[in-house]
């Protein structure tokens, strides 16, 4: 009861944070638009109607000073004057027409100035003029004229107060335009803050929740693949959510890789022992359990001294009913190089049972090596009857042989880089890849000691003569490959004291309705010892 009320309390403490989040997003977002909005409009204010304004009012005095410079001409100014008039009565129209409405203020001055204008060219018509001086004279504030209506005086008067009441409403907008702006700098940077804040929030509880649990099993797992005892106990992340879930099925695979590790060295101090202690690690290298239901194995490894390789061999039967195969191959040879594929091969065992994915698997055998100055090739393959599908993980080792049921043989290409203790080997370093594997067709395995195989002379047996020898399969079985290719061998006289050679042939039907079941082949032997056969 307990444990809901504090699930309770969570969730609604987080469905409240996420809304008040929510409403200060909106709260900002709003702020934000209403001042770019203004902003927007006191610019727009400025540039399509005060500085126009200002120019009209600025056009409208020029014509007002040429009507006044081609009366004072006399009468021979009479189409100066004309032209003159009519711009004064031009400009006049359009000021009224562009700030019209705009603000009360700015109307009656330029209502006013409309009037003024209207007496002076009225005054300016009439044949009567008596005084020029005083209807054309300069400004009152000139020559302390009156500047009442009907006079240039009073028509240049107007324009100045005009342009000046103008430019102050200019100003104006100019001023909120920038207080406008600065609020949209300041909510730009607001808001940077709070993305900031949320930001070192969202690291603080994915550091606390997430990433300082994985760590901790990521040490762990490290430790634990390096044989330390002392990681025994609970598993980090307190059990909370899937990072709980996920240690808790990591300190079982690191239990089991343990037993593993155990078992692997009880295996190597058996291993000085003589006899049938030697031929037990045989059997352990070259051991298949029994494949899954429609598919057939068979494989041999041929030791280049004495009855311990390096190369180690298997099949597993998988929950899905498919079957995982697999060929490795240690540098060096003898009894070093086949503890450390006792090792290996316990690793691998291990995680097939585990139903690992094929890069898991190749990097717990990376992980194996952790304490090894020595590298390992290794190809694992999945063969699925059911689905008619080839699935496999190559980690630098020799490139598989697919040969197919009409006879021809193809190659399947390397996924990854060989495994060594120096190379780093993140999740995803080893790719899988799938092809269509159908009744009749036939997976070989082998390693380099069959391709760069060598004879007396130096020339190499290499893989094109292999390709032939499974092309021309008379009886294309897994059994029938291992035995033409180790005859092929023999018959090209490779010198099979320079390394261990190793062969596994895999299939998901014997052609012909022959049934086969899993078989391993017996030794090659050397010095005295005959070869022996499929």
């Amino acid at each position: 009861m307990l444990a809901l009320r504090g699930l309770i309390r969570s969730r609604l403490l987080l469905a409240v944070m996420v809304g008040l989040a929510a409403l200060l997003a909106v709260g900002v977002a709003a702020t934000g638009f209403v001042l770019n909005v203004h902003h927007e409009r006191a610019a727009l204010q400025i540039e399509t109607l005060w500085h126009p304004a200002v120019a009209e009012v600025g056009a409208v005095r020029a014509a007002a000073g040429d009507l006044r410079a081609a009366s004072l001409a006399g009468a021979g100014g009479e189409e100066l004057r004309e032209g003159a008039r009519r711009a004064l009565e031009e400009h006049v129209d359009a000021l009224g027409r562009l700030a019209a409405g705009s603000d009360g203020e700015v109307d009656a001055k330029i209502a006013g100035l409309d009037r003024d204008v209207s007496k002076w060219l009225e005054s300016a018509r009439s044949d009567a003029v008596r005084d020029r001086m005083r209807v054309y004279g300069l400004p009152a504030s000139a020559v302390g004229a009156d500047s009442a209506g009907g006079t240039y005086a009073a028509v240049d008067a107007r324009t100045k107060e005009l342009t000046a009441l103008l430019e102050q409403r200019s100003a104006r907008e100019a001023q909120d335009a920038m207080g406008h702006m600065n609020g949209v700098m300041l909510y730009i940077l607001s808001l940077a803050v709070a993305l900031l804040a949320a930001a070192v929030v969202a690291a603080v509880v994915l550091q606390r929740r997430y990433l300082a649990p994985a760590g901790a099993l990521a040490r762990r797992l490290r430790r634990a693949a390096s044989g330390d005892a002392s990681v025994a106990g609970p598993p980090p992340g307190g059990g909370r959510g899937w990072i709980g879930r996920l240690t808790e099925e990591a300190e079982g695979v690191r239990e089991r890789l343990a037993v593993s590790q155990r078992e692997s060295l009880r295996n190597r101090e058996a291993l000085v022992q003589v006899g049938p202690a030697v031929q037990g690690l045989r059997e352990i290298l070259t051991s298949c359990e029994d494949p899954g239901p429609g598919a057939v194995v068979s494989g041999d490894v041929r030791a280049a001294e004495g009855l311990i390789a390096g190369d180690y061999l298997g099949a597993v039967r998988l929950s899905d009913r498919s079957t995982a195969v697999f060929l490795g191959d240690v540098c060096g040879h003898g009894v070093a190089a086949g503890l450390l594929a006792v090792q290996l091969k316990s690793v691998l065992m291990v995680g097939l049972r585990l139903e690992a994915d094929l890069d898991s698997l190749v990097r717990a055998v990376h992980q194996a090596l952790a304490d090894e100055e020595c590298f390992t090739t290794l190809v694992v393959a999945v063969l699925d009857p059911e689905r008619s599908t080839l699935t496999w993980a190559n980690a630098g080792h020799e490139e598989p042989f697919l040969r197919r049921a009409d006879g021809t043989v193809e190659r399947l290409e390397p996924t990854g880089p060989l495994i060594h203790p120096f190379l780093p080997a993140p999740p995803g370093t080893w790719q899988t890849r799938t092809v269509q594997f159908d009744p009749g067709d036939l997976l070989v395995l082998s390693t380099d000691g069959l391709t760069e195989g060598r004879r007396h002379d130096g020339e190499e047996f290499g893989e094109q003569r292999a390709s032939r020898v499974l092309a021309g399969l008379d009886d294309p079985t897994p059994s029938a490959a291992v035995t033409a290719l180790y005859a092929a061998a023999e018959r090209f006289s490779i010198d099979q004291g320079r390394d261990d050679i190793s062969l596994l042939a895999a299939a998901t039907a014997a052609p012909h309705g022959r049934a086969s079941g899993p078989r391993t082949t017996p030794p090659a032997r050397t010095g005295e010892n005959e070869a022996g056969h499929d």
